[in-house]
């Protein structure tokens, strides 16, 4: 294997295992808000999610500069699956923020966790676009 060939498969890597990160640390996150006791243990993974978040940026970027060519309606996915990305992060770092409510905290989890997951089929079909 080539040099540039194990960037790449490191790079991938770490886009999946920050997105699993970020997700799993969500859907986690929602499960402990059912015990009003542990809430405030979601305010804590902010540093988790934003390491997450930082994982994604840098690995996303050199994947998506380094892919050769693109498909046709390749950038239309990709401009959707990045708006719900920035809609991700964006709530994320939020749940860091002191005094946020249990309810409203638990309507932004919600919130992040389907738009994960409708990112993670965007994914899979720009991933079918590429073959």
């Amino acid at each position: 294997m080539e040099l540039i060939d194990l960037v790449g498969l490191a790079s991938r890597w770490l886009h999946i295992a920050s997105a699993m990160t970020l997700l799993g640390g969500a859907l986690f996150a929602l499960r402990l808000l059912v015990d009003p006791g542990l809430s405030e243990a979601v305010g804590r993974t902010a540093k988790i999610f934003l390491a997450a978040i930082g994982g994604l940026l840098v690995s996303g970027l050199y994947n998506f500069l380094a892919k050769p060519a693109f498909p046709r309606g390749y950038h239309m996915i990709f401009g959707l699956k990045f708006l719900l990305a920035l809609h991700v992060f964006a709530v994320a770092y939020l749940l860091g923020q002191p005094g946020v409510a249990g309810a409203k905290r638990a309507r932004q989890l919600t919130g992040l966790v389907i738009s994960g997951a409708v990112i993670v089929a965007l994914s899979a079909y720009l991933r079918f676009l590429s073959r």
